[in-house]
């Protein structure tokens, strides 16, 4: 079940990248650093997810961050309307 699944990102990403290969001779270096790094850091947190499910995704992650900050914000509107 898991190989499946690592097959299936492996796939993805190699289309992608043969998909996005045409253009990259008129992209600067700079463009195809970003593209690199922003594809690996993509396909470490699908290999992740494959391999453990249960992990929390990016948006569960802004909620441990935001957190304390919404609790502020909502105290202070409490306090304000009465």
């Amino acid at each position: 079940m898991i190989w499946g699944g690592l097959l299936g990102v492996a796939a993805v990403l190699a289309l992608m990248i043969l998909h996005d290969w045409r253009a990259m001779p008129s992209y600067t270096k700079r463009e195809k650093t970003a593209y690199g790094v922003l594809t690996g850091l993509g396909a470490i947190l699908a290999i992740l997810l494959v391999i453990n499910p249960q992990m929390p995704g990016p948006t569960q992650w802004m909620d441990v961050i935001y957190k304390p900050l919404v609790n502020l914000l909502e105290k202070l509107t409490v306090q304000r309307s009465g």
